[in-house]
């Protein structure tokens, strides 16, 4: 089925509202002059037969309580865009093209989850008849958090494409402090590597997630 991509130009994610639709299939546009104008559905194909695919296990350790939302995506973006893409129509300037696929995952238990991501899940394809639009993996992501209430805090961890094909895993640390609620509504918060930047004694206040990959058995 194809669908209408999404342009934008280069992003971080905030401490915002609404963040789970940063893991839907749609990105923002954006003007020359800045200004956000309203998500779109992507337009792209998927595979409806992938062959590369990854199981990712992820996994909580020592939180500080139970999480009852989790949502996790992996992200391709197009790597030619300026060859394929769709000039915006006042600037001519092509933004860059992404998408964020949404990865369903299984619950081993309260601390564990596991999914699975595909390399190739989206298709290679001319959409806007200047040229074939070639996609690539970027990252899986998990994002958590203690309930849908719109003051709880998001937790947000990442495993690099290049992690994932090489069987690698990552842990990232997040301070328990923001759990179950920060002082602004949909507080996220993307965690640190190692928490050398604390002391022994601060050690303790932080718990962790861990993301590893193996190739799929398909």
């Amino acid at each position: 089925m194809l669908k209408r991509i999404s342009f934008s130009w280069p992003f971080q994610l905030l401490a915002i509202s609404g963040f789970p639709a940063l893991f839907l299939a749609a990105c923002s546009a954006q003007t020359q002059e800045g200004e956000v104008m309203r998500s779109i559905e992507p337009l792209r194909n998927l595979n409806a037969s992938p062959q590369k695919a990854y199981d990712i296990r992820i996994v909580l350790k020592e939180p500080p309580g139970p999480f009852a939302e989790i949502d996790a995506a992996a992200q391709y973006d197009v790597v030619n865009p300026g060859e394929c893409g769709e000039p915006q129509p006042v600037s001519g300037a092509i933004p860059r093209i992404s998408t964020n696929e949404v990865v369903e995952l299984q619950r081993i238990s309260d601390t564990e989850f596991t999914g699975r991501v595909f390399v190739d899940r989206v298709l290679d394809e001319d959409y806007y008849g200047r040229g074939v639009c070639r996609w690539q993996f970027v990252e899986a992501r998990v994002s958590f958090r203690e309930s849908s209430d719109p003051m709880a805090s998001w937790f947000v961890a990442a495993l690099k494409a290049a992690a994932i094909e090489a069987g690698a895993s990552k842990k990232t640390f997040f301070w328990s402090g923001h759990y179950p609620k920060a002082q602004i509504d949909n507080y996220v918060t993307f965690g640190s590597e190692s928490r050398d930047h604390v002391s022994d004694a601060e050690k303790p206040e932080f718990f962790e997630v861990e993301i590893s990959a193996q190739q799929a058995q398909l």
